[in-house]
């Protein structure tokens, strides 16, 4: 989105950054002035140089404005490439429940440093939010996984009565009060 819109910021920037360039470089003009009267009249060619800190200050806007315009496209550029990485992460990603960093480095052909700051980025940025990151185990992680190891049982809240799955050793609120859930009371 953002990276579209900075295609027009963009040409706009070139074409009044070339303008202004291109009117710094003219310089000056020459003009015919006159002198006399009518049948006595004698002309002659005069160049009339604008003063020196205006060409500067047009070969500067001129210069600046592309600059700004080199900028627009190489963001923009960078930004698009980027959106589609996330695009690609996101797709690979759903419906997992882990995965190693290496294996989708694999997939997206892309460096593991690299897919792992892009991948961490999201999740800061809250583009992922049921994901995270075991840096001791190199692999992105969904929030819902249950490890095999694990067990699960149900606990009744003392609050409310309402039933909650619960996994011992991790701690939990009631899903219907937010009442927190203790294991081995009824």
């Amino acid at each position: 989105m953002i990276a579209v819109a900075l295609l027009p910021v963009a040409g706009i920037s070139a074409v009044l950054g070339l303008i202004l360039t291109g009117l710094g470089v003219a310089g000056g003009e020459t003009v015919e002035e006159c002198s006399g009267h009518l049948m006595w009249k004698e002309c002659e060619d005069v160049y009339h140089d604008w003063s020196r800190g205006t060409d500067i200050f047009l070969m500067g806007s001129g210069t600046f404005l592309l600059v700004v315009a080199l900028l627009s496209v190489v963001t923009a550029i960078r930004l698009a490439t980027r959106q589609g990485h996330l695009k690609r992460y996101m797709a690979i990603l759903t419906g997992v429940e882990t995965m190693s960093i290496e294996r989708i480095a694999d997939i997206t052909r892309s460096r593991p440093s690299r897919v792992r700051s892009e991948i961490q980025s999201m999740i800061d940025s809250g583009m992922v939010n049921d994901f995270y990151i075991d840096y001791g185990a190199d692999q992105v992680v969904s929030k819902k996984y249950v490890p095999k190891m694990s067990h699960k049982t149900v606990v009744k809240c003392s609050e409310c009565g309402g039933n909650n799955d619960l996994i011992v050793g991790i701690t939990k609120h009631c899903s219907f009060c937010g009442q927190p859930l203790l294991l081995g009371t009824t």
